[in-house]
């Protein structure tokens, strides 16, 4: 994986989780609600990009199930401290299945990026 693929990664993971924690300030109360939702969405929606990114320099099912277990697994994580969620047992366990399934995911390689002429052959349906 490239520089550029990890710091894509890492920024993607860190807007995902401030969206989360503005999504859950801003559901508390009601007076916060539009701000949170605000807040939410303009870092959740300009992470996108980046994920963008990653699929023009990666297998896009390895950015994306790498960049979306990530951000949830991190989100889980902080929620958790932040707002001192309880998390049960069998929950700890589903987040460490997501680990375990990230890794599986990326142990299987595909890191293959198609020429110019295998994409054009694939997108010929897709206006540019």
């Amino acid at each position: 994986m490239s520089v550029r693929i990890v710091v894509c990664l890492i920024v993607f993971w860190f807007m995902q989780v401030i969206a989360q924690v503005f999504f859950k300030w801003g559901s508390a109360s009601d007076s916060r609600w539009m701000w949170g939702f605000m807040g939410g969405n303009l870092f959740g929606f300009s992470s996108i990009w980046l994920l963008m990114l990653m699929y023009k320099s990666m297998n896009p099912n390895l950015a994306l199930g790498i960049a979306s277990g990530g951000a949830l697994l991190f989100s889980q994580l902080v929620i958790c401290t932040v707002f001192d969620s309880k998390v049960a047992p069998i929950q700890w366990m589903g987040i460490i299945a997501i680990a375990i399934g990230m890794i599986a995911l990326s142990a299987g390689g595909g890191q293959e990026v198609k020429t110019d002429a295998q994409s054009t052959a694939r997108q010929s349906h897709f206006p540019e």
